[in-house]
């Protein structure tokens, strides 16, 4: 069997080519199946009497897979050719180079490589030769590729574009060019210099006539309407060298040289030197407020798709609608709803995540091809029909992928439904950063559909808030407590773990408490300062006795509540000493080591100084993908700050120490009793006794097992 693919621009006849050449070969006696993989779909109307045929996709897009069939797809045509017609989205949505992947996939699935022909014929749009109108070009679909070119530079320059794309699969495959005039007197110039430059022979010329708007104009080829016609003479002459399939190497030119050949430009530019030009940007660009892994360009912890969903899902009253597939959204869902199975068992859950209103639009392969616009609408619809008013669309990689056109039908739903307010957050999975990015990106995208302006109050936000991590809500009831003693009260917690009227009312607080020293904790407070006048404490929420009365010194002197915090100073320095003195006496004197990667290890340093342990090593490896971003100040001497280590040298160097104890972020096999610093730490002012009350059970507990000896 003979497989062969023409290829050529838009509009440039290749449709009518590929007709008449498939009429000649049947009535050669070859049996030819003629496939069209352009969305225009009129391929294979000439050899159809006319008649357009309902295409592949359409017939995906309406049959079920159970009720689909060979013969519904493919038509019989003229003297017993066989046609079929891949179809495509209309103009504007969805990805037609995939729509031509999913026709190819139908026909083999249903069986259509077992039809019996001599010649498949794949007549494909050539203008932009993409993953998806490649594949024609793959070995398994045609061996041989024809381009249909005029003799204009346009037409030229696209099959300059075919030949590169041939380049990237196998090149020995072009079988020549077909050349069709326009009727301009320079064209045959023009197409012969460009077949000299790159070294394939024109097999077929076509001059300008009106025998073919005479034979279209009667849905015929000029092979059917007129046998004896020059031009069918030629077609004929064209199909006996398709079946010879003589090949040639594919050459293309670079544009400034096709330039030069074509139009006669000069390769080399006038004026080396380059010109500097003002140009008028915006000041405010639209990433601003990157997360950690977009700002420094490091390897992506998950995708902004999913860290946009868990912030969402976390606000009380908002509804999120997942415009992904089902496995992207059932991947992301499972983030939260697992989040809230673990705290159960030993911690207070994020409110929301027990009965998260989370939908998705189960994006599958035909919206990809066609768009998702419509399930997205569907969605829609259905929330406010269920009472969801107040709802958030995040968009995932094939959305962002195929450019659907989420904006304007979330624009178009929100005029038509004046009651509803909508927040759209285009993450586009991870093609537009990490999960720290999806929550900074569905941070300001919540505050600015919902939040409203307010009348100012003598409250705090408490900004940084995290709904994932397993202490989050018994770090942020801590930073309550404390402020409600200082006589301040939160306002929002913001941006996870709280309801959409909290998030109404943010503009009203009077200040913005960061509850982490990270950057997407930076990033929102820098954000609401900017966009609406909310300052923030510089001093983050910190543990220990220093850290806590730090940020709240700052918040005190914002509120004039230094009488109420000088009160308090005494209560938790009295308080501290009565819990932490009964440990002094069995760890005074014992030696610890301390391998940390995070800056934020003074509450450690403050507590093993109020016991009398004695530090022998305290090393901080001081990496932007490990550390607090803030540069948090430590108030204690002798602390190393290296970029990396050897785990087998600093283990050596520990174990020579021969300490107690090693307090490090993760094990580190010495022959040492060892404990873990929590990455997310606990607030408060007595996080370091509970720490040392962990440090005491481990020292004194039995060296020896004995459990065996354990008797009922």
């Amino acid at each position: 069997m003979v497989r062969i693919a023409v290829y050529g621009k838009g509009g440039i006849g290749k449709s009518t080519m590929s007709s008449n050449l498939t009429a000649a070969l049947s009535d050669n006696d070859y049996k030819v199946l003629q496939i069209g993989c352009d969305p225009k779909h009129d391929s294979t109307r000439l050899l159809l009497g006319g008649e357009v045929k309902s295409t592949i996709l359409d017939y995906m897009k309406d049959t079920p897979p159970g009720e689909r069939r060979l013969d519904d797809v493919v038509s019989e045509g003229y003297k017993g050719c066989l046609c079929a017609e891949a179809g495509g989205p209309e103009p504007g949505v969805g990805c037609a180079g995939r729509g031509i992947i999913s026709s190819f996939d139908l026909l083999r699935d249903l069986g259509g490589d077992s039809i019996m022909r001599d010649v498949t014929l794949y007549d494909v749009l050539g203008d932009v030769v993409c993953g998806g109108f490649a594949v024609p070009l793959r070995n398994e679909y045609a061996e041989i590729i024809y381009i249909v070119s005029s003799g204009e530079f346009m037409s030229i320059y696209a099959a300059n574009n075919i030949l590169k794309g041939i380049c990237n699969y196998d090149p020995d495959r072009v079988g020549g060019i077909i050349f069709n005039s326009r009727g301009d007197p320079e064209e045959d110039n023009r197409i012969r210099k460009f077949s000299d430059a790159v070294g394939i022979p024109i097999v077929a010329s076509f001059e300008r006539s009106e025998l073919f708007m005479t034979a279209e104009e009667n849905g015929k080829t000029i092979v059917e309407m007129y046998p004896d016609s020059k031009i069918a003479e030629k077609f004929r002459d064209l199909a006996r060298k398709v079946m010879e399939q003589k090949k040639y190497h594919s050459n293309y030119l670079g544009e400034r040289e096709l330039e030069q050949c074509i139009l006669g430009r000069s390769v080399f530019k006038k004026n080396t030197e380059k010109k500097h030009i003002k140009l008028t940007v915006d000041d405010n660009p639209k990433r601003k407020y990157a997360s950690r892994n977009v700002l420094n360009d490091e390897p992506y912890g998950g995708c902004a798709f999913s860290g946009a969903n868990s912030t969402c899902a976390s606000i009380k009253g908002l509804a999120v609608i997942l415009h992904s597939p089902l496995s992207c959204a059932q991947f992301t869902f499972q983030t939260v709803s697992g989040t809230y199975s673990r705290y159960g068992r030993c911690h207070k859950p994020v409110e929301a995540f027990s009965d998260p209103s989370v939908f998705t639009t189960r994006m599958g392969d035909s919206d990809m091809i066609f768009g998702g616009t419509e399930k997205l609408k569907e969605m829609l619809d259905m929330c406010i029909r269920r009472g969801h008013d107040k709802i958030c669309v995040v968009t995932s990689c094939p959305s962002g992928i195929i450019g659907d056109d989420v904006k304007s039908t979330v624009t178009a739903f929100e005029k038509d439904n004046p009651s509803a307010r909508i927040a759209l957050i285009e993450t586009d999975g991870n093609l537009n950063g990490d999960f720290m990015q999806g929550v900074i990106d569905a941070a300001i995208g919540v505050c600015e559909t919902f939040s409203e302006d307010c009348e100012k109050t003598d409250t705090v936000n408490l900004i940084g808030t995290k709904s994932l991590a397993l202490n989050c809500l018994t770090a942020t009831e801590a930073v309550i407590q404390l402020l409600d003693r200082l006589g301040v009260k939160v306002n929002c917690l913001f941006p996870a773990g709280d309801s959409i009227e909290s998030v109404a009312k943010i503009r009203s607080a009077k200040l913005n408490v960061m509850t982490n020293p990270d950057l997407f904790t930076i990033q929102i407070s820098t954000y609401l300062d900017e966009r609406f006048g909310i300052p923030f404490s510089p001093v983050p929420v910190r543990p220990g006795i220093r850290g806590t009365l730090s940020w709240m010194e700052y918040v005190a002197d914002v509120f004039n509540k230094q009488k109420e915090l000088e009160l308090l100073r005494e209560e938790i320095r009295k308080e501290y000493e009565s819990q932490i003195s009964q440990y002094k006496k069995v760890l005074e004197g014992k030696r610890f080591c301390i391998l940390s990667a995070t800056r934020d290890i003074d509450w450690v340093l403050e507590a093993t100084e109020s016991v009398g342990m004695e530090r022998v090593r305290t090393v901080v490896v001081d990496r932007t993908d490990y550390c607090n971003d803030m540069n948090v100040t430590n108030e204690f001497p002798n602390i190393s700050f290296v970029k990396s280590i050897d785990i087998a040298t600093e283990r050596k160097k520990i174990e020579d120490m021969k300490p107690d104890l090693v307090i490090s972020t993760v094990p580190i096999g010495v022959n040492a009793p060892q404990i873990s610093i929590p990455l997310v730490q606990n607030p408060g002012p007595y996080t370091g006794v509970d720490f040392i009350r962990r440090v005491a059970a481990i020292l004194l507990s039995s060296k020896k097992e004995g459990w065996r000896k354990d008797v009922l």
